[in-house]
């Protein structure tokens, strides 16, 4: 059973199918905001969630995924990952390309297996007149001045709010998922995870509150932040991990790409991240996985066939 989830002025109220409601704490929302198609789980259970964000000034969507047997009222507690760009992570019927991360699909598969222990998926959906700029590394310009003018050259209209949005990922919506859902808190069980500008996000997100998330799946990461040839940004990016990235051999990075389209601009900036955080202690297997999917583009579909390995990474 769908339950959408209105994180409204007055009461939390659950609408589920049969038309129950149940009144929870009050928590802000913004007067308007858009209302995506609500995506369907071919196996387990897709929560729709508006969540107010303070940081954001906005309204957030949410689709919040639980496992086949979950029940919030038993004393297992599950290992919770954050993804970005939830929009595309369900359902492909409802996404602009008609494809999908698959990860209710792909998870239960892996949970079948017995080969990771069943998570609950918090998807952050993006939205395209602010995904840049939300999804942006925003320190990460204080590394390079010449970044700085770089971006807003490339990005004239883009509001930069990286930090808002790591922000009300890492305290308002974990605070908001850790009260509703029975999930284990720790940093240990707690992961982010996304694509491209999302895969950026993640390693940020990480750095920026490494007491909170435990671990990082980055695919496809867009290290080249503009797509104008500029090495500004990726060397700033690194710049940035090497003061900022977790090194306490308890946090986990996963890192891929693949080798066509966008992609194929990826590879020599990922060796570079590599060689740095294998000199800030990560080791693999352990606390590091690193793929290259060769033949695989920029989709989803290619994120599907290979999200199974950050999963077993994270999981395991």
């Amino acid at each position: 059973m769908k339950k959408i989830i209105y994180l409204a002025v007055t009461a939390l109220t659950i609408l589920t199918a049969c038309g129950n409601k149940k009144a929870g704490p009050t928590v802000e929302a913004s007067a308007a905001f858009s209302r995506p198609a609500v995506q369907k789980a071919s196996s387990g259970n897709i929560d729709r969630l508006y969540v107010y964000s303070p940081q954001l000034g906005d309204t957030v969507t949410v689709d919040v995924w639980t496992p086949e047997g979950y029940n919030a009222a038993d004393t297992t507690r599950y290992p919770v990952i954050y993804m970005h760009d939830g929009q595309n992570l369900y359902d492909a019927s409802t996404t602009w390309n008609k494809q999908s991360w698959e990860m209710d699909s792909v998870t239960s598969a892996l949970v079948a297996q017995g080969v990771i222990e069943a998570p609950v998926i918090v998807g952050v959906h993006s939205v395209d007149s602010t995904r840049i700029g939300d999804l942006m590394p925003q320190k990460v310009c204080d590394y390079n001045r010449v970044l700085a003018d770089s971006l807003r050259a490339f990005f004239p209209e883009i509001k930069m709010r990286g930090d808002a949005y790591a922000s009300f990922v890492a305290t308002t919506l974990k605070e908001l998922v850790d009260s509703t859902y029975a999930v284990r808190t720790d940093m240990e069980s707690t992961s982010v995870m996304g694509s491209s500008m999302g895969g950026l996000m993640s390693i940020y997100t990480m750095s920026e509150y490494p007491a909170t998330f435990g671990g990082a799946g980055c695919l496809s990461t867009h290290w080249v932040g503009t797509l104008d040839g500029n090495p500004a940004f990726p060397e700033a990016m690194i710049a940035y991990l090497a003061e900022k990235l977790p090194r306490d051999g308890r946090h986990k990075l996963y890192l891929d790409h693949g080798t066509e389209s966008i992609d194929s601009l990826y590879g020599p900036w990922n060796d570079r991240v590599i060689e740095l955080v294998n000199s800030l202690g990560y080791k693999t297997p352990e606390t590091l996985e690193t793929f290259t999917d060769e033949g695989a583009s920029h989709e989803e579909r290619y994120w599907a066939a290979r999200v199974c390995r950050p999963l077993q990474f994270l999981l395991k």
